[in-house]
């Protein structure tokens, strides 16, 4: 579960100081498919960003409950903003896969090696014959069920921005982690396409996943199981 409490958030621009996010509250239950909808500078991006630990409110908090919480026990929820940083990213890394809009790979690694390098963050140890062979085959499940399996070998300046947004969705995946958080998931895809990905994401949740995921596109909100309009 998520907890979304008195969150408030303000940056400064030329024009003056403008408000995003104003005392927001909001709780998302385990296995929700939540979409969210708003105008250009509504916040919505700014919100997943900071449920993602990126970025920090002015105030407020962010608490995610165990999955294996039987009842709501605040020895169970983390609070994002009392971790430090190194305890954020690992925690981040292992339970929440964030999907952007800004295409963030590493140019000289392949999209197969791009999609399963999650996996080895915070590793304190080499990983196993068997772990390593256990991750690529779920690399190539992934790959597979987003269309681009052919596409493993290449490198991210080789692709469409349709593609390289599907390969981040991957990335997200591959820790198959209880959060994902996804920022305009179908930008720059065909209806088709936009189609597999919405599949993926109610099929997560009917696993016991949380989504969150932001969109323009009324017709994948309305696939969602609720939607907050921002």
């Amino acid at each position: 579960m998520i907890e979304i409490q008195n969150l408030s958030k303000a940056f400064t621009t030329p024009f003056g100081k403008k408000q995003v996010l104003d005392n927001f509250s909001l709780t998302v239950p385990a296995g929700t498919f939540l979409g969210i909808s708003g105008k250009s500078g509504a916040g919505k991006s700014t919100l997943l960003s900071i449920i993602a630990g990126l970025q920090k409110p002015d105030s407020g908090k962010v608490l995610i409950t165990s999955p294996a919480a039987q009842t709501e026990d605040d020895n169970l929820a983390t609070d994002l903003f009392t971790l430090n940083d190194k305890e954020l990213s690992l925690f981040r890394n292992k339970n929440i896969g964030f999907v952007s809009q800004e295409q963030s790979f590493l140019e000289n690694y392949t999209v197969f090696d791009n999609v399963r390098l999650p996996y080895f963050i915070g590793k304190n140890k080499k990983p196993t014959l068997e772990e390593t062979q256990a991750i690529n085959k779920r690399t190539t499940e992934l790959l597979e069920d987003l269309g681009i399996a052919h596409l493993a070998q290449s490198y991210p300046k080789d692709l469409s921005g349709g593609e390289n947004h599907r390969v981040l969705i991957a990335r997200a995946l591959i820790n198959n982690p209880q959060i994902i958080l996804a920022d305009e998931p179908t930008e720059s895809v065909d209806s088709e396409r936009t189609n597999q990905i919405v599949e993926i994401f109610k099929k997560l949740s009917k696993q016991g996943k949380t989504i969150i995921l932001v969109s323009h596109d009324e017709k994948v909100l309305q696939k969602c199981d609720k939607i907050c309009r921002l």
